[in-house]
């Protein structure tokens, strides 16, 4: 059987699967690596204060000015999911994989993976699978 690997990720959540079949030709999913970024649930306020209540670099030209940091926040996470899904590709032997991130970032990041690599994803879904049950994963890949 040829060795397929499935990740699925949002803002806060990274999985990497592998597909096993048993002896009786049923496939199901096991978990290899999950990442959650704790800082995504942060307070703004806690990302950018050097003690509690007061903001970092807040000067009288600074003052009150909004600088996009939940944009530039969602684009860091972008990148590092990006390279998560090229170092993990790197570092395990498959033949196929599949891909699922919600439709708002899913083209964010499959545009900064490496070409060669992109190029051996078969399955890419523009849906936020990372809440279900690993037992119901496989239902949605079908080729």
């Amino acid at each position: 059987m040829s060795t397929i690997l499935i990740i699925i990720a949002d803002l806060q959540r990274f999985k990497l699967f592998t597909i096993k079949e048993d002896p009786m030709g049923r496939k199901s999913v096991e978990l290899v690596q999950s990442i959650d970024s704790l800082e995504t649930h942060e307070r703004l306020r806690e990302k950018v204060s050097d003690r509690k209540g007061n903001f970092q670099g807040v000067g009288a030209s600074g003052s009150g000015e909004n600088h996009n940091l939940a944009i530039e926040e969602e684009h860091r996470r972008i990148k590092e999911i990006a390279s998560q899904i090229t170092k993990n590709l790197q570092e395990y032997s498959y033949d196929a994989w599949y891909f699922a991130a919600p439709k708002a970032i899913n083209h964010q990041i499959v545009d900064l993976i490496d070409p060669t690599i992109k190029s051996t994803m078969t399955i890419n879904l523009h849906s936020d699978l990372t809440k279900i049950p690993d037992d119901q994963l496989l239902e949605h890949f079908k080729e």
